[in-house]
């Protein structure tokens, strides 16, 4: 009996150490809610059968008897009440059907009674001991497994929709373990005069040496009873300790086994955490990825509108691409781009982007909108809501019965002030981002830039053009003028001589004058066919250089040739066609009059210069060459190394004495791919400083 009392105290121990141990655990079970009452309940129930293991034994010292025996009336009551807490305790956690709020009013009139009989128990002539140990066990220990047990059963059913079936069959097995304790621990008690224990009431029989687990049965053998001891015996043919044993083994084994519903939900909830950063992490990629994908569809487009300024595109081509991809990207219901008049006073539409449909606006429409005339007068960019306003905005979508609820403003600056406003507009609830702002932003760049450019490029072409004047003038100055004022000079000889009779000097005079006046009809032709050349856009630059050659070659009889070998064209800008031509006139017209070549040739090709594609065109000719005390061809030549370099271009001269003199011209194609916008504005800012410099020379 010793060895059932120590397996006992064993096993509830070992129960109450594995309870304390999960104590760390941080869990919504309402299983790891109330550890620390199951453990201080299996340390406290093993206290209780190591203390009936020293009684049984006998061998205890008979000073220390009455010690255990308070300590037995003290722990076996303590244990049912424990028991009975952590019953009530996973019980009350767990959601109940609505029907179980009668249980309370329905139990309280027979437990009333049950604890009026218990009390009177108490003052009857029997050791105290005695009816602790009974009522404690009909009172605590029998209701605490009961509400333990289905507490346990009511988590497997919890637990087995989460999933965790093997740790449900678990608590299913100590559900059941619980109520078989209730029935072995908490309603078989020894025999007594009362209670379930009792058939007869007949008069009891006190014993001294009293002990609640181990009296013997013929204490009470004045009466018969059921549910006590000596039935179980006769029913089953082994001691009711031995069911206790049984019953506390599978108590622990179920319930310490069931503990790992805490390493089963933390698993759960580790692999919950690992495929919800999983999602994070795809979701973040997704963001990514499509973030990237924007932006390469902006870089694209903002790459398309610096080549359409950069081969000067009409400024309303520009203007009307920038505004359609950006409603395109933003996916907006309207962008519209407005400007200040002539006077700086009103705000008008210059054109827009709805739907399918992009157009410049013909007809004066002005634009009112507080907002955008606010952001435009502070130079801000304003991403504004129509839920602030409690209402849609209005004067913001032009030309479609929309109203605006989300829209974008971006002030458009030149030289640091404002010219106009750039915005676009939602009639949906989806607001614009901070990055929708930054990319209406580059697009507000970029129109500043197209109308910055169309600015320069005309005063460059205004410049261009006034330098060819100049050159004409020159050119006239130096050919014509002095000619005609020759032949005046020479008239005005051929009167004194016919007058003085000399008729040989006459024929001499007229001789000169005739080769003056034959000079002076080339220069003319040779101006007029540069005239038409340079302004013979139109047919093509190659096809201009072509036929200038052919018709240079008829006017002077040099023989010509042109090779071209840039087959796709020639990708320069227009400015860079102009100074090419203007080299090419320059160089033909210093065959003509200084070289005394009989032969000269073009060729057109493409090559690498400098890291980048260009094309090369080469002027060779057979005559006398160019000698360093050559001062006539010194000014020319300089005119055109100025002009190459004001294309972005370089000109080099070689020439050999007596052998010809052969001049390279070389200037960048546009096409290169990822040209730069600040390149190109760099570009045109040099050429226009240095058209002016040639303009003051």
């Amino acid at each position: 009996m010793m060895l059932i009392f120590f397996f006992n105290g064993l096993a509830f121990g070992g129960l109450g150490l594995a309870a304390y141990l999960q104590l760390h655990q941080e869990s919504d079970l309402p299983l790891g809610k109330h550890l620390k009452w199951l453990a201080a309940f299996g340390f406290m129930c093993a206290l209780t059968n190591w203390i009936d293991m020293f009684l049984e034994s006998g061998g205890t010292e008979a000073y220390l008897l009455p010690v255990l025996e308070i300590l037995r009336m003290i722990t076996q009551p303590l244990t049912g009440l424990l028991l009975l807490k952590y019953g009530w305790g996973i019980l009350k956690e767990i959601p109940l059907p609505p029907w179980t709020i009668f249980i309370p009013g329905v139990l309280i009139v027979p437990l009333a009674y049950v604890i009026t009989y218990a009390a009177t128990t108490f003052v009857t002539p029997s050791p105290v001991a005695f009816p602790i140990d009974i009522w404690s066990r009909y009172l605590l220990y029998l209701p605490g497994s009961i509400l333990a047990g289905i507490g346990f059963i009511r988590q497997w059913r919890m637990q087995r929709k989460n999933g965790v079936n093997d740790v449900a069959n678990l608590m299913l097995g100590a559900g059941w373990a619980f109520l078989f304790e209730a029935f072995i621990v908490g309603l078989v008690v020894p025999a007594t005069p009362y209670g379930p224990g009792s058939y007869y009431n007949y008069n009891r029989v006190i014993h001294n040496a009293f002990s609640a687990e181990t009296a013997s049965l013929s204490t009470f053998s004045g009466f018969a009873s059921w549910l006590d001891y000596q039935y179980i015996l006769e029913i089953t043919g082994l001691p009711i300790q031995f069911w206790r044993m049984l019953s506390s083994f599978a108590v622990t084994f179920f319930i310490v086994r069931s503990l790992g519903v805490f390493e089963a939900r933390r698993k759960m909830q580790l692999s919950s955490l690992q495929n919800e950063r999983d999602r994070a992490q795809a979701a973040a990629f997704d963001v990514q990825v499509s973030a990237r994908q924007a932006a390469e569809k902006w870089t694209e487009v903002l790459f398309s509108i610096n080549r359409k300024i950069i081969e000067l595109d009409s400024l309303d081509a520009i203007l009307l691409f920038i505004i359609s991809n950006a409603r395109a990207l933003l996916t907006s219901d309207f962008v519209g781009l407005a400007l200040l008049d002539e006077e700086r006073v009103n705000l008008e539409l210059k054109c827009y982007s709805v739907e399918q449909e992009t157009e410049l606006v013909e007809s004066k429409v002005e634009v009112r909108s507080p907002l955008i005339l606010d952001a435009m007068k502070n130079g801000l960019s304003e991403c504004t809501s129509g839920n602030i306003f409690a209402g849609p905005l209005a004067q913001i979508i032009y030309f479609l019965n929309k109203p605006a609820n989300e829209v974008g403003i971006v002030c458009l600056e030149l030289d640091g002030r404002p010219i106009g406003a750039l915005w676009a507009a939602r009639s949906g609830q989806i607001p614009y981002t901070d990055t929708d702002m930054i990319w209406l932003e580059c697009m507000a760049d970029q129109v500043v830039i197209a109308i910055q450019h169309s600015i320069m490029t005309s005063q460059v072409q205004s410049l261009s053009i006034t330098e060819e004047r100049s050159r004409m003038a020159r050119e006239m100055h130096d050919g014509l003028a002095q000619i005609l004022g020759y032949l005046n000079l020479q008239v005005q000889t051929l009167d004194a001589l016919l007058k003085q009779g000399k008729q040989n000097e006459v024929v001499i005079e007229l001789e000169q004058m005739r080769k003056a006046v034959k000079t002076a009809n080339a220069d003319v032709r040779e101006n007029i066919l540069s005239l038409r050349t340079t302004l013979a856009n139109e047919k093509g630059l190659v096809s201009a250089i072509g036929e200038y050659l052919d018709e240079f070659g008829i006017q002077t009889g040099i023989e010509t040739s042109f090779t071209n070998e840039a087959q796709n064209g020639l990708d320069i800008s227009s400015i860079a066609e102009v100074q090419l031509v203007c080299i090419l006139q320059e160089a033909l017209a210093n065959v003509r009059k200084h070289a005394h070549a009989s032969r000269v040739s073009v060729a057109i090709t493409k090559k690498r210069w400098q890291e980048t594609e260009a094309v090369s065109v080469e002027i060779a000719d057979n005559g006398v060459g160019i000698s360093n005390h050559d001062a006539k061809y010194h000014y020319g030549l300089k005119t055109m190394q100025e002009r190459a370099c004001s294309a972005g271009g370089n000109l080099d001269i070689h020439s050999v004495v007596g052998a010809g003199t052969t001049i390279t011209c070389v200037l960048p194609l546009l096409k290169q791919g990822k040209m730069k916008k600040d390149q190109a504005l760099l570009s045109t800012t040099r050429n226009t400083s240095i058209l002016e410099n040639n303009k003051h020379k």
